[in-house]
């Protein structure tokens, strides 16, 4: 049965053969990437596990990559990814202990990155721009059904799904407070978050859309969804049950941001968000200064000061193994675990951290390669905020650049695993591409001087 996982990437192909690329896309690349999860999986002979998404990118992306190559006109960003990738490639087959290991991390890594980049970056603007966010708005709300199941029964609806394609999965959800941690297609309700946190961002375009009514065509279901504000309380709702405090700290920055737009003068309204974001900043390192500011594990007193210490710790634990592995690193799988860190006898279990994780198996080179990745990406996005004419496309750029930064806010506490690569470098890519979608220009706020009748003043 394990076969059926490739049914999804084969149809795919056929639409993508058949010329029929925004089908593709849309009917069958976004739905396995939202709703499937990565382990549905499956090998094929001289490649890495593949999951589901992960199978169907692969045809799409060769066409975006080929696209990206005869267009010619490459951006910053690009050689950014490229080097990225060809550090990672460079660290993995010289220091993984087993070579083979690292040549299949470097093939899937292209393959959940650059490809879902190079699609971001040929296929979606501007024609495809609304039916993009609309699927992926509505793919995201369709996850409330596992996501509602997972909370209350505290057991996931993909373990069995997934023995109808032959994977064996735990149905087991984590709990906190009594209560499972939304995760749905994304096994992890960290990575669930995240995700969910982005999709608000782009959802918040279609509100502001429908609140200027320059949303021609809704449909009845987002006329629903939109009017009664049915969407965007939905997705905050769905990144509370996940429990996750990255993923809700950075959507409140990311909501910040989305402001921007409801003010006349956005540089103005720009300056006063970033002043709030560096005073919101300041305080929750000094609240985690103080909250992690024990002696040991022993003096722990909840749940959540225990995960930020575990945080603090795991940082400064690290450090000696990120000077030993210099510029190239260790390689993902090859990195030493660090000794101590409370009352775990066998090291550190899991990385929470992106940026750290990175630096471990890609060393100093990797590290400032995607914190370089990480400013081009917003940095794109606010610079096309300011120049592009109308109103509608400035508020797309901004649901983009809310939407990357929560994305860079939540990876500072979870790694970038499940689908977070695809989709995390699908809107970097997209993001890259933002091009005028929009003839209508931006209501001027001076009178026409041009006018039949021109008055200065009124005389009573």
């Amino acid at each position: 049965m394990s076969q059926l996982i490739l049914a999804p990437g084969l149809i795919c192909l056929l639409f993508v053969m058949c010329g029929y690329i925004d089908t593709a896309l849309l009917s069958v690349y976004l739905p396995t990437a939202f709703l499937l999860p990565q382990t549905y999986t499956i090998r094929l002979p001289h490649l890495p596990e593949l999951s589901i998404s992960e199978i169907c990118v692969i045809p799409l992306g060769v066409v975006a990559l080929f696209r990206l190559l005869r267009k010619g006109s490459f951006v910053l960003m690009d050689f950014l990814v490229a080097s990225f990738l060809i550090s990672l490639t460079i660290s993995e087959v010289l220091h993984e202990k087993v070579t083979k290991d690292g040549i299949l991390i470097a093939v899937i890594s292209f393959i959940s990155m650059f490809l879902p980049y190079a699609i971001g970056r040929t296929m979606i603007e501007p024609g495809n721009r609304m039916a993009v966010v609309r699927r992926i708005v509505l793919f995201v709300l369709l996850l409330g059904v596992p996501g509602f199941f997972e909370w209350r029964m505290g057991r996931n609806l993909y373990a069995p799904l997934g023995n109808f394609f032959g994977v064996a999965m735990s149905p087991i959800v984590q709990l906190r407070g009594g209560r499972g941690r939304m995760a749905a297609a994304f096994m992890d309700s960290e990575m669930a978050g995240t995700a969910i946190a982005m999709a608000a961002a782009l959802n918040a375009w279609l509100a502001f859309l429908w609140r200027t009514k320059a949303w021609q065509n809704p449909g009845e279901l987002f006329t629903f969804l939109e009017k009664y504000h049915i969407a965007e309380i939905l997705l905050v709702v769905y990144v509370y049950l996940t429990q996750s405090r990255g993923p809700q700290l950075a959507l409140i920055a990311g909501y910040l941001i989305l402001q921007i737009p409801r003010f006349k003068n956005m540089k103005v309204a720009t300056a006063v968000i970033g002043v709030m974001l560096a005073l919101g900043a300041v305080g929750a390192y000094q609240y985690f200064s103080e909250l992690t500011h024990v002696a040991n594990f022993n003096d722990v007193h909840d749940e959540q000061q225990g995960s930020a210490l575990y945080r603090r710790h795991m940082i400064e634990l690290f450090q000696p193994i990120l000077e030993q592995g210099g510029w190239l690193g260790w390689g993902y799988k090859s990195f030493p675990h660090a000794q101590g860190l409370g009352n775990l006898n066998n090291g550190v279990q899991s990385v929470d951290n992106e940026f750290l994780y990175v630096e471990l198996g890609q060393g100093r080179l990797g590290f400032i390669l995607f914190i370089l990745i990480a400013v081009e990406s917003v940095r794109t996005p606010f610079m096309r905020s300011w120049r592009l004419q109308s109103l509608e496309d400035r508020a797309f750029a901004v649901s983009i650049l809310a939407a990357l930064v929560i994305l860079w806010i939540a990876l500072g506490t979870v790694y970038m695993g499940a689908q977070l690569p695809q989709i995390g470098f699908l809107l970097i890519g997209w993001g890259q591409s933002i091009v005028p979608g929009s003839t209508v220009p931006v209501t001027s706020e001076e009178p026409a001087t041009n006018s039949l009748f021109f008055f200065r003043r009124v005389f009573s």
